[in-house]
């Protein structure tokens, strides 16, 4: 088996290492910047998304949506290549609707004007980082700017990836900027403090993270990166995906050296619960995460009188209540600091992001899985989809064109 590739959301890089002064009494002179105004060229290719992106970001929040990759502005050390055109088009008109919008509708336009980041950075290829077997999905540079990746790759048909690279990704990006702003409670750093490893939690699968109290391995890396993936996974996860991750934080999970081989025999016809899950790790050493629950000694599950595994707790560690104390905290900060409702934003991104019954509730497939709203037509004309209807908006600037 191929080492897991795991996932990486750069926040707090540097937050240590830019500083911000002003006072309204200095006269700071002319500006550094260029800040003479340029025409868009109407004969350009490129104009309808110009004009898009002027318009919805420039203009209403003082943001920069940069699709033109620009080498100062990218680790040179990386073998990173631009976006595309046309991805670019879909991903500035999905950022808008399931991020700034949201945002928008419940804080309000002055809001974003003040903590949105200057700058959206987009790039096309992955960020790779083969030494540490990790894969870079976000950046967020010191309040000022933050950078996406693999925008070639995006496939809003696939939702979960969707999901992962860029929307989970720019909430979470996004909350690193809030908490700059206004530091997240001291508490909150306590309630995991001696569960936080910055150095293994890629050898840490979902399921032993999420029973330690964290909503994803990387969240158990440091306080800061627990803080906004709470945040980012809580507002973009539906609602099965939720209930699944609890579930799963609410066991106590074991990590056992297990031969494949061995692995196999068990869990023909068992419960993977009990016997686990196989995996290699970095290292290609095979483990089996599993479940704690009382066993015999040859290893095999201990039943109780009705026939059930019984589950042990020996840590005192419950997931699911640790994750619940943590996001009353950051449910708080949100409320405390910008009047908004945590629960009410994350009803809106996923209103947006799944279809939903004339009563709110979410359409399954017959996988039971949440129906995509943005590859399903619209009511409004059945003709196209939602993502369709969010494109014309900037293909509608070709009509400006000579």
């Amino acid at each position: 088996m191929k080492n897991m590739m795991k996932t990486l959301l750069l926040g707090a890089i540097a937050m240590t290492t830019f500083g911000f002064f002003s006072c309204s009494d200095d006269d700071m002179g002319p500006s550094i910047f260029d800040t003479r105004e340029y025409p868009l060229d109407r004969s350009a290719y490129s104009f309808p998304l110009d004009t898009f992106l002027k318009v919805t970001y420039l203009e209403p929040y003082n943001m920069q949506f940069i699709y033109r990759m620009e080498d100062i502005g990218s680790d040179m050390t990386k073998n990173l290549t631009p976006a595309s055109y046309e991805k670019s088009v879909e991903l500035a008109v999905l950022l808008k609707y399931l991020w700034l919008n949201v945002y928008e509708q419940y804080a309000g336009q002055e809001f974003l004007k003040v903590n949105a980041p200057r700058i959206i950075h987009v790039i096309g290829s992955k960020n790779l980082n083969p030494s540490q077997g990790t894969e870079t999905l976000g950046e967020a540079g010191g309040g000022l700017k933050i950078s996406l990746f693999n925008t070639n790759n995006l496939d809003v048909a696939n939702v979960d990836v969707l999901n992962e690279y860029f929307i989970k990704t720019i909430h979470h990006e996004f909350g690193h900027i809030l908490d700059q702003t206004h530091i997240r409670p001291t508490s909150f750093n306590l309630i995991s403090r001696n569960q936080y490893d910055a150095s293994t939690w890629t050898e840490t699968p979902d399921s032993i993270a999420a029973g330690r109290g964290f909503v994803s391995p990387y969240a158990s890396s440091a306080a800061g990166e627990d803080w906004v993936e709470l945040l980012a996974n809580y507002v973009t996860r539906d609602t099965i995906a939720w209930e699944r991750l609890m579930n799963s934080a609410s066991y106590e999970w074991e990590e056992i050296d297990m031969d494949r081989s061995e692995y196999l025999k068990r869990a023909r016809g068992a419960d993977l619960d009990t016997v686990g899950y196989y995996r290699e790790n970095n290292s290609g050493q095979g483990k089996v995460y599993r479940r704690a629950c009382e066993r015999y000694a040859d290893d095999y599950v201990k039943l109780d009188e009705n026939g059930l595994p019984q589950w042990k707790h020996n840590t005192g560690i419950e997931g699911d209540k640790i994750i619940l104390q943590k996001l009353d905290l950051v449910r708080g900060w949100l409320k405390d600091n910008w009047n908004i409702n945590l629960d009410d934003l994350r009803h809106e991104v996923q209103q947006r992001m799944y279809l939903t019954n004339a009563d709110g509730s979410f359409v399954f497939d017959r996988f039971g899985r949440v129906v995509n709203r943005l590859t399903s037509l619209t009511p409004e004309d059945p003709s196209i989809t939602l993502l369709e209807k969010l494109v014309n908006e900037v293909y509608a600037y070709k009509s400006l064109q000579p």
